[in-house]
C-alpha cells in the first residue's frame, strides 16, 4: 500500500506518514522545504519529492510518474492571520492558493491512480477554525471551510474512492509550541473537555484509521480530532 503525504516534512503531514509507515505503508512525502524534508524523510527511511502542490504542471508531472498509489493525504496548507482592517491580500491569496487550489490540484493529479486502487481514499485536512468563527484568521478558517465542502462533493463525485478530512483542534507541533508554553498551555488544556492539548499522533491515528479498510464504509465525513472542544469548553 502506498500513500502521498502532502507538507509531510514535518507538524501532522510527518506525524501521519510516520504513524502510516508504523503500519506497513509505504510512503512518499511531498514539501516545498527541500532541506527539513530530505531530513525528515532520512528519519523516515521513506521516499520524498520537493515540490509545491500550488504548481498544476509539477504535481501532474510527479503523479504521473507513480507506479501506483492506495491513499492521498492533503496536510499541505499555511495560514496568515491578519484582522480584515489590515489584510494583505498578496498574503491571503497565498492561503487559498495553498489550502484549496493545492489539495485541488493534487486530488486531480492522483485520482487516476487512486481509481486503480482497491481501497483508494483521500484524506483532506481541516481545521476546527472552520467552525469556531476566532477573529483575525484571514481566509485561513474559510479556506478549511472549502476544504469541508470539497469532501463532501468529491466523495460524491469520486466513488468509489473515499473522500473524509480530518479537523484539528488544538494540538501541539513544531509550528506551534511556542503557543503552549508554560501558563498558556495550561489555560488551553483548561477548555478542553478531554483536559490537555492534542498531540500530533492523536491527529496522525484518524489519518490511519481512515485510509485503512477499517473505514471501507466512511466518506463525505469530517472528523473532528479536537479533544471535544468543538462541542463546548470545559468548565473553568
Amino acid at each position: 500500500m502506498h500513500a502521498v503525504v502532502t507538507g509531510g516534512a514535518q507538524g501532522l503531514g510527518y506525524a501521519s506518514a510516520q504513524r502510516l509507515i508504523n503500519s506497513g505503508w509505504e510512503v512518499t512525502l511531498i514539501d516545498k522545504e527541500s532541506d527539513i524534508l530530505a531530513k525528515s524523510a532520512g528519519v523516515l527511511d521513506c521516499q520524498y519529492f520537493t515540490g509545491d502542490v500550488t504548481e498544476e504542471e509539477v504535481m501532474k508531472e510527479f503523479f504521473s510518474s507513480l507506479s501506483s498509489l492506495d491513499a492521498l493525504i492533503n496536510n499541505a496548507g499555511i495560514w496568515r492571520p491578519q484582522h480584515l482592517e489590515n489584510l494583505s491580500v498578496p498574503d491571503q491569496t497565498e492561503v487559498l492558493n495553498t489550502n484549496v487550489l493545492g489539495t485541488l490540484l493534487c486530488t486531480k493529479s492522483a485520482t487516476p491512480l487512486l481509481r486503480s486502487s482497491q481501497n483508494g481514499s483521500i484524506v483532506n485536512f481541516s481545521s476546527l477554525a472552520a467552525h469556531t468563527n476566532s477573529p483575525g484568521l484571514g481566509l485561513y478558517a474559510a479556506s478549511k471551510s472549502a476544504i469541508e465542502t470539497l469532501t463532501k462533493q468529491w466523495a460524491v463525485e469520486l466513488a468509489p474512492i473515499r473522500v473524509n478530512a480530518v479537523a484539528p483542534g488544538l494540538i501541539i507541533t513544531d509550528g506551534t509550541k511556542s503557543n503552549y508554553e508554560g501558563e498558556a498551555g495550561e489555560l488551553r488544556a483548561k477548555v478542553v473537555p478531554l483536559g490537555r492539548v492534542g498531540k500530533p499522533d492523536d491527529v496522525a491515528s484518524v489519518v490511519a484509521f481512515l485510509v485503512s479498510d477499517l473505514a471501507r464504509y466512511v466518506s463525505g465525513q469530517t472528523i473532528y480530532v479536537d479533544g471535544g472542544l468543538g462541542s463546548g469548553a470545559a468548565s473553568r
